[in-house]
Parts: structure tokens; C-alpha cells; sequence
């Protein structure tokens, strides 16, 4: 709304701008499709600005852009004042099977760009998930890069905003973007490589270096890069052992992540201190192996090649500037190697700050390790000048700094009243029985005992025409009204069956049900004027109709089948929340502490039903 009020003043604008609120995203991007599909204004549009959210802090992240997004880059990289984005975000989101509403524009051949701020995960898609707890500076940068977006693409002139071809690119401190087309990355790592090997061969010819040292600095720097990842990975998994975590996001999560970083720093000094190699020639194989690993990536992942060609171009100076200082190169070495750490730090940070927030403290560690071990390895050569009892108190603090940080994650609780366990209540009552069920389902651990511990297990689930997870107890029955179901019309031929059936809400924000058997023969079903996809049935045999956002008159539709002359099915209606008697256990539930998430507490109802014609 800000937007809009700050565009209306800029007015006259060189371009028509559309501001468009879509619903239904999670289940199943209803919205969008409604909008593209019903829509006239769709057919205006030239670009897609998507504003979303996995978390209520943080930078906006720029992650995802269509296919051929070098024209994009550059805008973004001319309007944005802080940008935060880079080709491995686009590329690691582009092999998820993840979609949001950028996603039902793309499928038309739009080009677009998707912001987004993931901090705090843990509250996405709960009661917490609200604007007390939203990070006002969160969306003061989403908001500044939406306009900033928008005001360059007004001021440039252009038709057709995409390319033949992606950009490779990443900020660079929040500051600039720093990019160039895709395909000529494996020229860059190329002339990278070649050019520290040259600056290698010639220093090794002033050094007189013996195969022995050669051989000695590369086992070095291998058994680093694999020991750090694999006893960083094992601490990680002890520590999960111990403390049986059962969510990603435990409250205080960084403790468990600072463990496995310290333990792969540990294991990197201790390395370094036990083999004791030539600073300079590890440093040059540290300088090949950056630039061999980022011709490999331009290759075989091209959006990811920055990550190692900037640090091996910065390698590729300073090798330039050893190797032409033989005489004193030791003098140098400590300005090369903190100019290469500096490089690596600038696009490697950025990861660290990230990747726990996304993977959490299942999937993170072992990319935390190897990130931790590619940050310490320019500083190898410097560490590995250091005095032995030097180097033994840093190992010491690092091994102390672990234990600590292990200890204060056992002590921490899994789950606290800022990071509730997910636990969501689902009421269900069928017409044609007496009784009625509630089941609790967790999307992360147990269901605690103090939930359970007043209710009846329901022994018999098989028995429900419906499926509600094995975790199922008897509730009091709350006779609650399902949708109507209205017979219009009844038409039959030689071939098939049709029926026109009104269906109307009962209660606000009830959602509509119609699941029959496979059997029924299914052929047809038509809605506004417009043939719906038949449903695929699931491992029962069940196809299933789901109608939202039904107008308090009705919405009309029409069967086809074919066997027989009747149909039958079961009309479900889906409403939020519990009903007042269950008020007690939801209160035990978020004091436990617990919250519901995603799709939140229900109410269903279900009758079963046959329709036959109306003259027999």
C-alpha cells in the first residue's frame, strides 16, 4: 500500500503498474491461477515482481528469476541500493520442487524476480507468524527493493525484458553486484588457473622446491578439507544423538551449529600444526586448488563458479606478487594470504548467515564444516608458523569453546513459548455414526503426554471413512453442520450420467469436500462454465473435489460418470478450528508449549450420500 501511495505521487508513470493480492498460495496457488487465468490484465504484463516470506526477519533476498535473467541482473543491479542475492540462490531454488506465485507466471512465459526474508523459520505458518513479531526492518528492505525494482524498470526502456542467457553474480557486501554472462566462466577460471600456475613454476624455480615438500603440502590441505567436513559432520550427529533433537529449529539452534564449525576449526589448526608444510608452497596449491575447483564448477554449476573464481582471481594477484618477489616472499605471504581470506570471507559468509536458517541443524552441519575449513584455509600457511604452544592453546580453546557450546545446547529446551512445537488438532464427526474423534498430529516429535493423558484412544480407525493419522482419540460430539448439497438437475443418455448439484457453505470459511470411490466412473466435471481436471485417486482408490471460497449462494457443478444410474460419494466440510468443547485440550496444547501450523487446526464433517434421478 506504501508502494502504491508513493507511486500515485510519481505520477504521470511511463508504464502501467498493477499491485495484485493473491490468496491461496500454500494450497496450491490458487490466486495467481485464478488471476492469470480469468483475468484480462494478465495479458499486459511484462514483468513479475513477487513479494513472499519463509520467516518474519532478515534481509530480502532476491532467489529466484525466469530463465534467461541477465537483463534482470543488470536492472537489479542499477536500482537496488543494498542488494542481497546471487546465482547459486536462483540455481539451488531452481533444482527444489518448490513454487510460489512467480511460479503460475513463469509457466506463461514472463519474466520475473521472487524477494523473499527467511529468518526465524520457526514461526512461519503459526499464530506467532503475525505483525507483533514481524522485523520492521525485514520489510522496510522487502518494501525498498519492490519500489526500487519497480522505479528502474519505469525508467528504462525495453520490450522484451529476457535474455538468451543467465548471469553469473552475487553482491558483494550488500554493497553492488558484481556479474558477467553465463558461458564465460570457464574462460575466467581458465586464465585463472593458467595464471597461477605460471606464478607456481616460476617461484618454484627460484625456490628450488623438492617433490617431497610438494607432496607433503598437498596431502596437508587434502586431509584438511576432509577431515574437517567429516569430524565436523560427526560432532554434529553425536550431539543430535545426545540430545535426540526432534525439529530443525530448536530454540537457541545456533549452539548446535556453533559445534561442528569449532570442531572443524579444531581439526584444520590441529592438522596444520602436525604437518608441518612450506607456507609458500601450500599456499600456491591452495591458489590451484581454487582455481581447478572453479573451472570445474563453470562446467558442471556454473550459477556457483563465483564462489571460487573470485577468491582465485584475488589468489591469482597475490600469486603474481610472491613470484615476483622470491627473494623476500615470506614478507609477503601474510598480506597474500589475508587478501585471498578476504575474498573467500566476501562470498562465503553469506552462506553461513543462511544456510542454517534454511537447512537447519539436520542438513546444515556438513556444509557448515566445509564452508568453516574453505574460510581457514588461506590462513593455513600463516597458522602454520605459529609456535607449537601457541598453537596448542588455540586448539585447546577451540576444543573448550565446543564442549561449551554442546553443553548449553543439551541444556536448552527443544521447544519454548518464542519456538512452540507444531501440534495441530483435528475434529471429525461422520452423520451416520454417534460418536466423533479427535486426532493430534505433529509436524516435528511426539505428541506430548500431558496432551493425552485425560483422552480415550480410539481403537478402531479403520472403521472412519476418513483418514486422520494413527494418533486418535474419542471427543464429545459438537453436531456440527456440514455444506448442503442441492440437486438442479438430472440428465441421462445411453453413455453416461450427468447431475448439476448446488453446494453451499454452512459456516464461514468452509471449505467443500466431494470424495467418491473410483469405481463410480468418474468422466466429467464442469464448474463456471469450464471443465476442472479429473482428480487422481489416491492409494485407496479415492478421488477427492475440494472447493474454496464458496459464495454463500452456492456454486454449481455438474457430474459425468458412466456405470451406473446413481452416484455415490461422501460431502466433507473442512472449517478452522476446534469446536468450544475441545477448548481444554487446545489450551493444554499451547501451554505444553505448543501452537498449530500450516494448515492449522479443523473441524470436519462428513455425510455419506447418494445421488439417484429424481423420477425414480
Amino acid at each position: 500500500i506504501e508502494i502504491a501511495s508513493i507511486l500515485m505521487r510519481e505520477t504521470p508513470l511511463a508504464r502501467p503498474v498493477f499491485l495484485l493480492f493473491t490468496d491461496g498460495e500454500e494450497v496450491g496457488l490458487v490466486g495467481a491461477r485464478g488471476f492469470v487465468r480469468f483475468n484480462e490484465i494478465a495479458d499486459q504484463i511484462g514483468v513479475v515482481i513477487n513479494l513472499e516470506a519463509r520467516g518474519n526477519s532478515g534481509g530480502s533476498l532476491m532467489f529466484e528469476t525466469s530463465e534467461g535473467n541477465l537483463w534482470l541482473v543488470e536492472q537489479m543491479a542499477q536500482g537496488l541500493d543494498r542488494p542481497m542475492s546471487s546465482s547459486a540462490y536462483v540455481s539451488i531454488y531452481r533444482s527444489m520442487p518448490n513454487s510460489s506465485d512467480l511460479s503460475v507466471f513463469m509457466k506463461r512465459g514472463l519474466s520475473g524476480l521472487n524477494f523473499a526474508f527467511i529468518g526465524n523459520p520457526k514461526q512461519y505458518h503459526t499464530p506467532l507468524d503475525n505483525t507483533g513479531n514481524l522485523d520492521l526492518g525485514s520489510l522496510q528492505h522487502q518494501g525498498d527493493h519492490a519500489l526500487a525494482m519497480t522505479r528502474q524498470l519505469l525508467l528504462s526502456e525495453w520490450t522484451d525484458p529476457s535474455s538468451s542467457r543467465d548471469a553469473v553474480y552475487t553482491d558483494l557486501g550488500s554493497h553492488f553486484i558484481l556479474s558477467w554472462p553465463a558461458g564465460r566462466s570457464p574462460w575466467l577460471a581458465g586464465a585463472i588457473l593458467l595464471s597461477i600456475i605460471l606464478s607456481f613454476l616460476f617461484a618454484g624455480n627460484a625456490c628450488c622446491w623438492q617433490t617431497q615438500e610438494l607432496l607433503r603440502g598437498g596431502v596437508c590441505w587434502a586431509l584438511i578439507i576432509l577431515l574437517g567436513i567429516i569430524v565436523g559432520w560427526l560432532s554434529a550427529t553425536l550431539l543430535q544423538h545426545l540430545d535426540s533433537t526432534p525439529t530443525p529449529w530448536p530454540d537457541r539452534f545456533h549452539f548446535d551449529l556453533l559445534v561442528p564449525s569449532l570442531v572443524a576449526a579444531l581439526s584444520t589448526l590441529a592438522i596444520v600444526a602436525i604437518i608441518r608444510t612450506d607456507p609458500i608452497i601450500f599456499y600456491f596449491l591452495h591458489a590451484i586448488a581454487l582455481a581447478l575447483g572453479s573451472l570445474i564448477l563453470s562446467f558442471m554449476a556454473e550459477g556457483f563458479s563465483y564462489v571460487l573464481i573470485l577468491p582465485a582471481f584475488m589468489a591469482s594477484l597475490a600469486s603474481f606478487l610472491l613470484a615476483g618477489h622470491n627473494r623476500r616472499p615470506r614478507r609477503l605471504l601474510p598480506v597474500c594470504c589475508l587478501l585471498v581470506a578476504a575474498a573467500t570471507s566476501l562470498v562465503l559468509v553469506p552462506f553461513i548467515k543462511f544456510l542454517p536458517t534454511a537447512l537447519g541443524v539436520f542438513a546444515a552441519p556438513p556444509f557448515i564444516s566445509f564452508l568453516v575449513v574453505l574460510l581457514l584455509l588461506p590462513l593455513a600457511p600463516l597458522l602454520s608458523s605459529l609456535a607449537r604452544p601457541l598453537t596448542s592453546g588455540l586448539c585447546f580453546l577451540l576444543l573448550a569453546g565446543a564442549v561449551w557450546a554442546g553443553y548449553t545446547a543439551l541444556q536448552s529446551p527443544c521447544f519454548s513459548p518464542e519456538a512452540p512445537q507444531q501440534i495441530n488438532l483435528t475434529y471429525f464427526e461422520a452423520s451416520h455414526r454417534n460418536d466423533a474423534q479427535i486426532a493430534l498430529s505433529s509436524w516435528e516429535g511426539g505428541i506430548p503426554p500431558t496432551l493425552t493423558r485425560t483422552l480415550d484412544p480410539f481403537p478402531n480407525a479403520d472403521e472412519l471413512p476418513y483418514s486422520l493419522g494413527s494418533s486418535l482419540f474419542t471427543a464429545p460430539r459438537a453436531k456440527l453442520a456440514g455444506p448442503d448439497l442441492e440437486l438442479l438437475k438430472w440428465n441421462t443418455t445411453e453413455q453416461s450420467h450427468s447431475a448439476t448439484i448446488r453446494l453451499r457453505p454452512t459456516i464461514a470459511s468452509q471449505e467443500i469436500q466431494i470424495r467418491l470411490n473410483q469405481v463410480e466412473g468418474l468422466s466429467r466435471v464442469t464448474a463456471l462454465g469450464m471443465d476442472i481436471p479429473l482428480p487422481e485417486p489416491d492409494v485407496n482408490g479415492q478421488q477427492s473435489l475440494l472447493f474454496r471460497g464458496v459464495p454463500e449462494d452456492g456454486l454449481e457443478i455438474t457430474l459425468a460418470w458412466t456405470p451406473g444410474p446413481s452416484l455415490a460419494l461422501s460431502l466433507i466440510g473442512i472449517t478452522p478450528n476446534v469446536p468450544p468443547q475441545l477448548e481444554g485440550l487446545r489450551a493444554n496444547r499451547d501451554r505444553a508449549p505448543a501452537c498449530p501450523a500450516h494448515g492449522g487446526d479443523r473441524s470436519i464433517t462428513l455425510r455419506q450420500m447418494t445421488l439417484r434421478s429424481p423420477l425414480f
